[in-house]
């Protein structure tokens, strides 16, 4: 099995504790697009009221994606007054720009405050790992060196065989970067050594959809299946290694044939 240190450069580091009355700083709130960062939309659908506060506008070429804060939906159209009477339905949800220019009636600007950015800032950390640093002033130095040595820590771990601990440590380094696939196909490892392959499978098609390039993965997903007998799904796993890498082709082949052979 591969077990090659992190080696990229990571931009993390933990949000400070703060008051939820303390407002978000001036140098990650500014205006994008024409619109403002705390702009307050609201809807009228069938007599009920949506609301939603812009968090942030991502802009392109081709498109605009509004990330917005939903609150409750109400009978009365509610005011910037009344938003802190409202419950929060959702904390990260996206508008269609076009949808919100054309359908949504503006009724002022309120400053997010940091407790109403916690589902944005898991959004940017599963999807702009970079962004999320910027946004959150996160440190390159100081988290290099703690995934590092939370995965070698689950390497040792794994190579005395306390499986459970090197899982832990190792999924401690994955809360710290979410695509660090290179220690989720480690937590598949030390679950096929506990004899858990259904466990270990869940773990390698997570590090494929975090990195579909991973041939890692996709093989030790195979052999998997073979431990548990589902020789059918073996077959497919390895079939599709062939086809999604052909340059290792050879290597999903020569499982992939003994299986048609029924040499398991």
């Amino acid at each position: 099995m591969r077990n090659a240190l992190l080696s990229f450069f990571l931009l993390f580091t933990f949000l400070p504790l703060v008051s939820e009355e303390i407002r978000a700083s001036n140098a990650y709130y500014k205006a994008t697009y024409h619109y403002n960062i705390g702009d307050v939309f609201t809807i009228n659908e069938n007599g009920t009221w949506r609301t939603a506060k812009i968090l942030d506008i991502d802009t392109n070429e081709q498109s605009s994606t509004i990330h917005a804060l939903l609150y409750s939906n109400t009978k009365q159209k509610p005011t910037l007054t009344s938003l802190d009477e409202l419950s929060i339905l959702a904390y990260h949800s996206t508008i269609a720009h076009a949808r919100l220019e054309q359908k949504w009636q503006f009724i002022g600007n309120d400053t997010p405050l940091k407790h109403e950015l916690k589902g944005y800032i898991n959004y940017l950390k599963h999807h702009d790992f970079n962004k999320y640093a910027e946004a959150t002033n996160q440190k390159v130095d100081d988290l290099i060196f703690r995934a590092n040595t939370l995965y070698t820590k689950g390497y040792a771990l794994n190579q005395a065989a306390q499986y459970k601990q090197a899982i832990e440590a190792y999924k401690q380094a994955v809360n710290i970067y979410p695509l660090y696939f290179e220690a989720i196909d480690n937590i598949g490892f030390a679950y096929m050594d506990m004899g858990d392959f259904q466990t270990a499978i869940s773990y390698f098609e997570q590090s494929l959809k975090i990195h579909p390039k991973g041939t890692t993965a996709q093989y030790y997903k195979g052999m998997c299946y073979i431990n548990l007998e589902d020789y059918d799904s073996a077959r497919h796993a390895f079939k599709q290694g062939m086809e999604n890498f052909p340059q290792q082709k050879h290597v999903f082949e020569e499982i992939y044939i003994q299986l048609e052979q029924n040499s398991f």
